[in-house]
């Protein structure tokens, strides 16, 4: 497939699989690069900081999970019934 039919397929796509795909390609992107940006390192290196001096804090990633899927569906099921898109990505 050329890459205008794909832009052009993708472009067909409703929001929420179109936001879906974006986040594919922006994961494909960054683990084929294999570098975290400047601001990734920095995040990363005080959330590692944060667990450091709290190790007991947070919350398993099965209780994570289900709350970013939750957040996910509600985002996604209120672009279906809006022609708004259901969360900004960039500010």
């Amino acid at each position: 497939m050329a890459p205008t039919d794909l832009i052009n397929t993708a472009k067909s796509l409703p929001v929420a699989d179109r936001l879906d795909l974006i986040d594919e390609l922006i994961e494909s992107v960054e683990q084929d690069a294999g570098v975290l940006s400047p601001e990734s390192e920095k995040e990363l290196e005080r959330r590692y900081q944060a667990y450091l001096a709290n190790p007991t804090d947070g919350q398993p990633w099965e209780v994570m999970r289900e709350r970013i899927q939750r957040s996910l569906d509600e985002a996604r099921a209120r672009s279906q019934n809006s022609s708004e898109p259901p969360f900004q990505i960039f500010r």
